[in-house]
């Protein structure tokens, strides 16, 4: 069997893997744009599918083909799949050689366990489904296995629908969502199911900054998850599950927000000293070049910056540049300016608007946590603004 691809461009890879009955020429536009990002794209014929030969009867044997397109290439790469090249995906992404090799997913249009009968529906509705009838059948038979699959999944996952044209409905969205808390979503509201045809330059647009920051913090971020959680943040409980979740949770809105890479590692270890709010330390401060190593100096220093500040006296000062921020370990007052005072805005803003949406707090508490945030506005305006306009502070 032979899989034909075509790789344009120069830079970090991407790898795109088309929709059922499509061909890699969909995505040639979309290519064209990344590399002028600095990236560089590989479009595959999916088995059964344009160039490529074989027969496409079950995902399994896709699947397969999607492990081996991961692997040979250097790492880390980022994996963009549309409907079957995004199932595809997933489930390639079960095999820890491919995990290890990915940075971040992009999956368009496509969720793991959509409903089956909505599906043969708008299939039939198209003409599309008698084409690959075996291979629709195997896929939504496989639906519960492939969500408990993607909730397993530890790397960040960015969902791209389309607008109202998109079979996708909002409770299959946060039903994904539910499983697995490094999911965000992008809307392309011009764009129905197929993205990549109707909308391919703001698709390229969303895949450029999102593959960009993954690719740069990709292996340290899968490095600090996995000290995290050799610390016991998978055993304890915070609001929302445990504090594992939440860390994935408060990362995935660093990536969203396309925040500096060094407030994306510290989002992922922000309590590994422990914090005036959550004060179960996974590792003491006289540990901190162990955190270092990990996460370089940078992201380490605001985790200690983060982890250290005394909140009753830091907070009545928001709004004030430079910031005094008194230390709670050692009583000492430094104050914080430019870059520094600003990362500390959007982590504080993103753990916050985290525990606001899964803690059941009461309406006192809410409304404290919505004035700090209209506090740290002062800081970081566009980070507050999202998070005020947020259901969650509402």
């Amino acid at each position: 069997m032979t899989l034909r691809g075509t790789a344009t461009g120069i830079g970090p890879t991407v790898i795109l893997l088309h929709a059922g009955a499509e061909r890699r020429g969909v995505w040639t536009p979309v290519a064209a744009a990344l590399a002028l990002s600095g990236l560089r794209t590989v479009a595959f014929d999916l088995r059964g599918h344009g160039d490529s030969s074989g027969r496409a009867t079950t995902l399994r044997a896709i699947e397969q083909d999607v492990t081996a397109m991961i692997c040979r290439e250097p790492a880390p790469v980022v994996v963009v799949g549309a409907s079957l090249g995004g199932l595809a995906a997933i489930a390639a992404l079960a095999d820890p050689r491919a995990a290890r090799h990915v940075a971040g997913l992009v999956l368009v249009d496509v969720v793991p366990d959509p409903d089956p009968d909505r599906v043969r529906a708008w299939l039939d509705a198209r003409g599309l489904r008698h084409i690959h009838a075996e291979l629709v059948e195997d896929i939504l038979e496989r639906g519960p296995e492939l969500l408990a699959t993607a909730a397993k999944i530890e790397l960040p996952i960015l969902l791209v629908r389309g607008g109202p044209r998109s079979p996708l409905i909002d409770a299959e969205v946060e039903r994904f969502r539910a499983a697995n808390p490094a999911v965000t979503v992008s809307q392309v509201p011009a764009a129905g199911h197929l993205v990549a045809r109707d909308a391919p330059d703001e698709l390229a647009r969303i895949v450029a900054d999102r593959a960009s920051t993954w690719l740069a913090t990709g292996t340290t971020a899968r490095r600090a998850f996995a000290l995290q959680r050799s610390l016991g943040a998978d055993r304890l409980d915070h609001p929302g599950g445990t504090l594992l979740a939440h860390l994935h949770r408060v990362h995935a809105l660093t990536v969203a927000w396309s925040a500096a890479p060094r407030t994306q590692l510290a989002a992922i270890c922000h309590a590994t000293y422990g914090t005036d709010g959550f004060p179960h330390a996974l590792m003491a401060t006289t540990e901190r070049r162990r955190l270092e190593r990990v996460i370089g100096s940078d992201a380490e220093s605001l985790v200690y910056l983060y982890g250290a500040c005394n909140r009753s006296h830091t907070y009545r000062d928001l709004g004030r540049q430079p910031l005094p921020v008194r230390d709670r370990f050692t009583g000492d007052i430094t104050p914080i300016h430019e870059a520094d005072l600003v990362d500390f805005a959007v982590l504080t803003i993103a753990n916050e608007l985290d525990v606001a949406r899964f803690a059941r707090l009461p309406r006192t508490a809410l409304n404290e946590i919505r004035r700090l945030v209209a506090a740290l506005a002062a800081y970081a305006p566009v980070e507050a603004a999202r998070a005020l306009d947020d259901g969650a502070l509402a």
